[in-house]
Formats: C-alpha cells, structure tokens, sequence
C-alpha cells in the first residue's frame, strides 16, 4: 500500500521505499518513523515542503489504518483470538516486556490461554471471550471440547448405518 502510494504521489524508486517500510514495520515502535523518514526526504528533495507532508500523511493514514484494523483482525483469525484480545496482548505486552513483548505477544497469549484456559474445564467458560466470533460459534456448539478441539456434530444414520448387513454385502460384493 505504501508503494502505491508513493507511485501515486510521483515519489521516485517507490518500490524500494515500500521494501524499507515493509521491513521496518517489523521493528515495535520506531519501525514506522524509519521506513517514513527516506520516502519523506526524497518527497522534501524532488517537490518541495508539500510533497514531503504529502508522504507523511500517507504513509501515516495507510499505516494507522493496516496497523490499527486489518493486521489484528487477520491475525487474531488465523490464531482463533478475537481483535479486540489481540490489540489488548499487544498492549499488555509491550507494557510488560517492551519491545521482546510486542514481538511475542501473540505467541505469549496463545501460550498462557493454552496452560490457563484450555488445560482446565472449569475456565473453559473463557474461552469464547478469547476467541472470534467464528470460534466462539464453534465452541458453544461443542460444550466439551475445548478452543482447539474440532467440533463434531451428531449424525443421523444413513441409508448404510440404518442396514448394516445390506452395507457389509455391498462392500464385500465386486462388481
């Protein structure tokens, strides 16, 4: 998104500057500011004050908006934790272990939802608090099992489980 961006704003070698900021957006905290700082003094040296502020409120609203929104959502769906879980491990985290915690945070609540959570049926009742909406459907649709565990649904018998010594002569017989 920053690339095109910098594509659309006429910022020139934008892939590369998309490169840097896709790669320092890996790095807690200053990650954003450095990937922003070439792409924003290029925009200052090619078109002067305004296409520099240009970058920087680009790259700030396509950032805030991929940071804030889209990455928690698609993280927290492919770990089974909700968004709101997500932003609040992220917080928690960092808090707590700075930078190390705000690469570990998903890890870390995975982790401690594992031991605490998912290891005792008593506090199984977290579980759907801690999990999207689509796991939270699918733990309650199976009471026993826990956030890992796939749900399986009662089956009506079929046509082979009403007969079975029909089923046993069709599968022994060839054809």
């Amino acid at each position: 998104m920053d690339t095109l961006a910098l594509i659309w704003l006429g910022v020139p070698v934008a892939v590369l500057w998309g490169l840097l900021a896709f790669i320092t957006n890996y790095i807690p905290n200053i990650g954003f500011v450095l990937g922003l700082v070439p792409p924003a003094l290029i925009g200052l040296l090619e078109g002067g004050p305004r296409l520099m502020l240009a970058v920087i409120a680009v790259y700030s609203v396509v950032n805030v908006v991929i940071q804030t929104f889209i990455q928690p959502k698609i993280v927290g769906d492919a770990v089974g934790l909700s968004v709101t879980v997500t932003m609040l491990s992220l917080v928690f985290w960092a808090a707590t272990l700075g930078a190390l915690g705000a690469l570990l945070a998903v890890p870390l609540t995975l982790f401690f939802k594992a031991v605490l959570v998912d290891a005792d049926p008593r506090t199984r009742w977290v579980g759907p608090l801690l999990s999207g909406p689509a796991d939270a459907g699918r733990d309650a649709a199976a009471p026993g099992a826990g956030a890992g565990a796939p749900a399986v649904a009662p089956t009506a018998p079929g046509p082979a489980e009403a007969r079975p010594a029909e089923a046993a002569r069709l599968l022994t017989e060839r054809p």
